[in-house]
């Protein structure tokens, strides 16, 4: 398109925002101010590991090899689910801490505490703790992770891990969704805990399941042999090829979309 073209573009777009009636013009730019806001925050990637994003060895790659990720691609409801989302963890957690007060045998255990008192700071570093958000940093496998929680309910320990999503995905959940195996798996591999209570909660009107992940040591040894493998990939600078099995979810929700079309 010729500079005069884009100018006559930008002309018609002016002209098509003055003739909006105030409060859709009001709305729009409250929708974009939300999407900008949100783009003033984005910022590289650490060059580590995340168990929640390592459902394509691709993006893991592009994640460890420090790539750029796609430019102002925040959207003002993923913004909004986010920010839900968060909230939601935060009253959920607090509900299980208040759980021991209430005569029930449960008890929220500090996540630094528990690497501490079970001598895993040979392997893991606690980085921050925020409430009862634990950022930890496993040094042998490169995996930087934010912990939702550790319980030890009718004297036996799970790791907790707490999910939102809409009526219409929670209407139709039966089991831990196949997209957190990895996540699920890793958190075991940091602590060794080999059972997770995966708890999705429907983010509409605040229902909630439950559902154990037994994690087994095949599982563990597949997550290792993914590291190695993706490893094996940025030791080369070689991009590995796209997976078959990475679902449109994956995809339509990775950071690298415009990197991935370029190694195709």
């Amino acid at each position: 398109m010729s500079r005069k073209s884009l100018k006559n573009v930008m002309r018609l777009i002016d002209t098509a925002k003055e003739t909006l009636p105030v409060e859709q013009s009001f709305i729009n730019d409250l929708k974009r101010s939300i999407e900008l806001e949100a783009d003033k925050y984005q910022r590289l990637p650490s060059k580590t590991y995340k168990p929640s994003g390592m459902n394509c060895i691709r993006a893991s790659y592009y994640q460890i090899m420090g790539i750029q990720p796609d430019e102002g691609t925040s959207n003002y409801t993923m913004v909004g689910i986010c920010n839900s989302g968060t909230d939601i963890h935060v009253r959920v957690q607090t509900a299980i801490e208040q759980m021991k007060s209430n005569d029930m045998d449960c008890e929220y255990i500090d996540v630094g505490k528990f690497v501490k008192t079970r001598g895993l700071t040979d392997k893991l570093d606690i980085v921050s703790q925020n409430g009862m958000e634990t950022k930890l940093y496993h040094k042998t496998l490169n995996m930087s992770f934010m912990c939702d929680g550790i319980i030890k309910y009718k004297d036996h320990y799970y790791i907790l891990e707490i999910k939102t999503e809409s009526s219409y995905k929670f209407m139709n959940r039966k089991d831990v969704d196949p997209s957190h195996y990895n996540q699920g798996t890793a958190y075991s591999l940091a602590f060794g805990i080999n059972e997770v209570i995966f708890v999705y909660v429907n983010r509409d009107i605040f229902d909630m399941k439950a559902f154990m992940f037994n994690v087994s040591d095949e599982m563990k040894e597949n997550l290792v042999g993914y590291i190695e493998e993706c490893d094996g990939y940025v030791k080369r600078m070689i991009a590995p090829p796209k997976p078959d099995n990475v679902t449109k979810k994956a995809c339509s929700y990775c950071s690298y979309k415009a990197q991935c079309r370029k190694d195709r």
